[in-house]
């Protein structure tokens, strides 16, 4: 690993002030001019022309050698250095690869396959920044603030932000594919502003910073949803217009109908908020626990920790959610089941702070009783060798095949091959040092169904010639080869289909709305 300075928040500082920085620690590769890496291509156009001017960040005649050197202190100089722009938007994006990496224990893919470029500054505005899908490129712009142009990939949460679009398009593309509704759009969103903000907010320099702005307190027992702390301690693209943030975090009374909104990012705003709440109650308790005498550094570095430990819970969570359809209560399960696997013992309540605060804005609590999901699934036939099943999808799908209670359970169309496989070993290191081994097993069947199958099959009553329906599932197998978790999308089930596809008016109007935001699904929502 190697130690990359970057810009903690942005590249406007406090009046007077240089901007806080912050060291990230990310892998050792070899880097050629470009920066081009294993991973990323970084391309900074020259700020006049089209013409990309190449950066070198490795010391002449080693390509192993990253050289971290600290940004100028005037904004107009940082706005002009080049190669401060490629160092910081790579340690970023690197830093945001890595913890996804490291949390889940495997490799993270693109979509497709090959690096992802970092356009660090387009000839585009701020509000046209984003992840395009199916290119593997990411495109930054600028605003205009204090008489500058100012790029957007110098704010390090942007960068998060869309690194971590491009990551979550690769881990499950059918959260945004062509069948993905706004639910999906919405949780791409949520997922990748909650990586963002708590990335920024595990430093503790930007914690101490933000302590002395909201008025340098925190004291232990503060109100949870105090709306100036929130504002204060959790905004996203902080001074990025003159008037503020980009966005602030989700405050006051949750809206009605707030998973009905037309819009991306005010729909996953919401769950944003219930994330960010909890961590200010954890936050809250380990002041408490300390108890009055701390002073700002030892709450910020509180608060860092918490933020930490919160943003892997809520990774960790997803690679326990169903590959297709996911709902805001798939991503509650999947958090809580995957750090109970992780941590046994929640002994300060963060699984419970994370059950209370989505219990707040309408998604129901999840039980602990059968939260595998495979107590109803004793005596399965296995392979024999159970070492297949984390190297074979063929093997995985023998396996389902083989169990007519799984089989009935996904509700499979027995006549239709599945329309993908895949299958991922993950190994990670839990707190107390043990090391988890586990196999992850994912489909998807898409089925086609004429008008009059639709109606006798499922009750789906439509104009249409043809209707496509799909599910699918998650299967997680100890290292063993023995499933210990199950997260099923039934495909053949007429409850399920009903709801997901309504009416041809319920339809067309979600198709509608989707199709119309899902190629900028990655924009800022500004």
């Amino acid at each position: 690993m190697v130690s990359v300075t970057v810009l903690a928040e942005g590249p406007i500082g406090a009046p007077g002030a240089p901007p806080l920085t912050a060291q990230v620690r990310i892998p050792v590769e070899r880097l050629r001019r470009g920066p081009t890496g294993h991973r990323y291509a970084i391309h900074i156009r020259k700020w006049r022309g089209t013409t990309v001017s190449p950066v070198t960040l490795t010391q002449q005649g080693d390509p192993w050698q990253l050289i971290s050197e600290p940004p100028a202190a005037g904004l107009r100089e940082l706005l002009d250095d080049t190669r401060f722009l490629a160092q910081h938007v790579y340690g970023v994006a690197m830093s945001t690869l890595d913890i996804f990496e490291t949390t889940l224990g495997r490799r993270m893919p693109w979509n497709p396959e090959g690096r992802v470029v970092l356009k660090a500054r387009d000839l585009i505005t701020a509000t046209d920044t984003g992840y395009e899908r199916g290119t593997n490129i990411i495109r930054f712009g600028s605003v205009d603030r204090m008489g500058y142009k100012v790029p957007t990939a110098l704010y390090r949460d942007i960068v998060a932000h869309e690194v971590t679009h491009a990551i979550l398009d690769g881990f499950r593309p059918a959260w945004a594919d062509h069948m993905a509704t706004m639910e999906q759009l919405a949780m791409h969103e949520a997922l990748a502003d909650i990586v963002a903000i708590l990335s920024v907010f595990s430093s503790r320099d930007v914690v101490s910073r933000q302590l002395e702005a909201a008025g340098g307190g925190f004291e232990a027992g503060q109100v949870v949803d105090d709306a100036m702390l929130m504002r204060s301690l959790f905004d996203f693209a902080r001074d990025l217009f003159a008037r503020g943030p980009l966005r602030e975090p989700f405050v006051g009374s949750v809206p009605d109908g707030w998973q009905s909104l037309p819009e991306p990012h005010a729909r996953g705003a919401v769950v944003v908020g219930a994330v960010l709440r909890a961590v200010q109650r954890l936050w809250s308790e380990r002041n408490a626990r300390f108890g009055g005498g701390q002073g700002l550094q030892q709450k910020a570095e509180s608060g860092s920790i918490v933020a930490t430990r919160v943003l892997r819970m809520v990774i960790r969570g997803l690679s326990y959610m169903p590959p297709v359809d996911v709902s805001w209560r798939d991503l509650l399960r999947g958090i809580i089941a995957a750090d109970l696997d992780m941590v046994p013992e929640d002994n300060h309540g963060y699984r419970e702070a994370i059950q209370t605060e989505f219990s707040a804005i309408g998604i129901r609590r999840v039980s602990l009783n059968n939260i595998s999901g495979v107590d109803n699934y004793q005596g399965l036939r296995y392979p024999i060798r159970l070492s297949a099943l984390g190297s074979d999808p063929q093997e995985v799908q023998r396996f389902v095949w083989e169990n007519p209670r799984l089989l009935e359970a996904a509700r499979l169309e027995r006549r239709t091959p599945l329309s993908s496989t895949r299958v991922r070993t993950s190994e990670r290191v839990s707190p107390d040092g043990f090391i988890i081994s586990e196999i992850g097993a994912s489909f998807i069947q898409t089925v086609r169904m004429s008008r009059r199958e639709a109606y006798v099959r499922l009750g789906l009553k439509t104009r249409r010639d043809f209707v496509d329906i799909r599910g699918g599932g998650l299967l997680r197998f100890d290292a063993g080869g023995r499933l210990v978790y199950a997260a099923l999308k039934p495909v053949m089930d007429r409850e399920r289909q009903g709801q997901m596809f309504g009416s041809d008016q319920h339809h067309d109007a979600e198709e509608a709305a989707s199709s119309g935001v899902r190629d900028k699904f990655h924009g800022t929502g500004d």
